[in-house]
């Protein structure tokens, strides 16, 4: 790669991969995911959440898996339970929790209106929702530009009988619902981790078999029984019709959200939902402040939402429209004075104690034929692996006819001959290590234009922002494994005084999966520059991450991005 930087710290750089991207680079393509190098956060019980206003922190937390007529999910009960303990262990006493059989339409709407009563002028009210979504013709003609208003199904929802027809709630009814709370004065934070449209950044390789998502396919009601309690003025509302409310929603309305697998957590999971509990532990508060703003708790949640689900899901955020989301703060974390008083409850949801021990465990592999012979021979590189089924959520799936290998609904490498499988298996799980670093203190790094899969020549940004005044490190790790160091090089400055810098690329063989790395510090990081110098070229993931781990500084902010190829 050959890249400059100006006087002014702008970063320009004519990059060309002879991977995915072309990016003036030495090997073929790059992938990775992020790094895991410094001590945990703080646990939760160590903080106390507070309103900004001086008030109450109240909440109620609704989670979903066990539907009863239509698809079961995964991880939103989970969800719900880490968003409760994330809650209770900051010191929350009035936290509502309605999960699976609890939830109901006549549960959900006496829970909100009892919080709405309890709710005062300096308040903070969370609510918080984590299931099936859906989408239904509007019933106030132009209260929607697509004609399509959007809806949250409940347990007992089936659009064939009386009384399962009323086990839905539209989002005009949580609009009734929070112009009240914000009528008693009270702030409310609205946490939508579901989906109501059907469309993906990228389509999921059909060898990989079925994902889980949290939307509803289109139905038709035989019978409503339901009489929403929201008037013909709810429903035109939009998010900027309210003046104290702050909304995160998993995905656009056109966009399906997936359950991911976090690393260090069992199961499946809502992205959006981790990265609100971690924020309510305080990993949104960028400066250490103590003090969240909107604009730290938007960025940090897009970026752990965006790295956990490896670029198929962005987050969409929505405040009144005279908030400065710099000054604007959303909630405060403070040391708590009395441990013992805080209630806590068991999360399914925080890694394991021992995280480096979790990330060392076998990746998973299968044959996409079921025949484990396929693996005869196969020895490790450095990873230790296990060949599981195809039905058993394997890590990566090898397809023994094209020697692709396909992992969650992508293929990260194209013609993988066996003698090269240790390597891309060592890639798994130096990024199953990374991720669970960044999602800790992430650096903001998008694709640019879009997430899409990216085929022969087309040309592709990688923007890295939030950057003004700190040092950079980018690099990138291949499907293959290897580690390319991209910036600073040669007679780069690693000092940057823009406040974003993209780096061009253009989609060239070998196709996969290339993740490209940025670490930012306050000052220049010589002993990781002089590390990853070290490795570059060579097929040394797990040394990278090692690298990591010892040499990033406290400060680091880490940042990966996925770029998909194929030809």
């Amino acid at each position: 790669m050959r890249s400059t930087a100006g006087s002014s710290g702008a970063v320009s750089s004519a990059m060309r991969i002879g991977g995915p991207f072309a990016f003036l680079i030495r090997c073929g393509a790059l992938a990775l995911a992020l790094a895991s190098f410094v001590e945990a956060a703080p646990a939760a019980e160590d903080r106390t959440l507070r309103s900004p206003a001086g008030g109450e922190v109240r909440a109620l937390v609704i989670g979903i898996d066990a539907y009863r007529h239509v698809r079961r999910l995964e991880g939103a009960a989970a969800d719900a339970r880490d968003i409760e303990g994330a809650l209770r262990g900051a010191g929350a006493h009035d936290v509502t929790a309605l999960i699976d059989d609890q939830v109901s339409r006549a549960a959900v709407l006496a829970a909100t209106q009892a919080l709405i009563a309890r709710s005062g002028p300096r308040d903070l009210v969370i609510l918080s929702l984590a299931g099936h979504g859906a989408q239904e013709p509007e019933r106030v003609i132009g209260s929607h530009p697509d004609g399509l208003e959007d809806v949250f199904i409940l347990p007992g929802f089936s659009p064939t009988t009386p009384e399962g027809s009323q086990e839905r709630i539209f989002a005009s009814e949580f609009n009734h619902l929070i112009k009240q709370f914000e009528g008693r004065g009270a702030r409310v934070l609205f946490v939508a981790d579901t989906c109501y449209g059907g469309g993906m950044a990228r389509e999921v390789d059909p060898r990989a078999g079925e994902m889980s998502f949290r939307q509803v396919p289109t139905y038709r009601l035989t019978v409503d029984l339901l009489t929403p309690i929201a008037t013909t003025s709810d429903e035109m509302l939009s998010a900027l019709d309210f003046e104290r409310t702050a909304f995160l929603a998993a995905v656009d309305r056109k966009t399906k959200s997936p359950e991911v697998r976090i690393p260090g957590v069992p199961g499946l999971r809502g992205a959006l939902s981790y990265a609100m509990a971690r924020a309510i532990e305080g990993g949104a508060d960028a400066d250490g402040d103590g003090r969240t703003t909107a604009k730290e708790l938007f960025s940090n949640v897009r970026q752990v939402v965006y790295q956990l689900s490896d670029q198929r899901q962005n987050i969409v955020t929505t405040t009144p429209p005279n908030v400065d989301l710099s000054t604007n703060v959303v909630f405060e974390t403070t040391r708590a004075v009395n441990l013992a008083a805080a209630p806590t409850i068991s999360s399914p949801a925080e890694p394991t104690a021992d995280a480096a021990a979790d990330t060392e465990r076998p990746v998973r592999i299968a044959s996409l034929d079921g025949k484990s012979a396929a693996f005869a021979g196969l020895a490790r590189r450095e990873a230790a692996f296990e060949i599981v089924r195809p039905a058993d959520h394997p890590d990566l799936i090898w397809d023994p006819a094209s020697h692709d290998v396909v992992a969650w609904g992508d293929v990260i490498a194209y013609r993988v001959d066996m003698r090269d499988l240790p390597s891309v298996i060592d890639r798994a799980a130096a990024i199953r290590a990374l991720k669970q670093i960044a999602i800790k203190v992430p650096q903001a790094l998008r694709v640019i234009p879009d997430d899409a899969l990216h085929h022969t020549d087309k040309p592709v940004e990688v923007e890295v922002s939030d950057l003004a005044g700190r040092a950079l490190i980018l690099f990138n790790l291949a499907s293959d494994g290897t580690v390319q160091l991209l910036y600073p090089v040669a007679s780069d400055s690693p000092m940057v005084a823009k406040p974003a810098v993209r780096f061009p690329v253009r989609v060239r063989s070998p196709f996969g999966s290339d993740q490209l790395v940025a670490v930012t510090s306050r000052a220049r990081m010589p002993a990781l520059e002089q590390a990853l110098a070290q490795l570059d070229r060579k097929r040394a993931a797990l040394q990278m991450v090692a690298a990591l781990r010892r040499y990033a500084p406290d400060d680091a902010r880490i940042g990966s991005a996925g770029v998909f190829t194929a030809p």
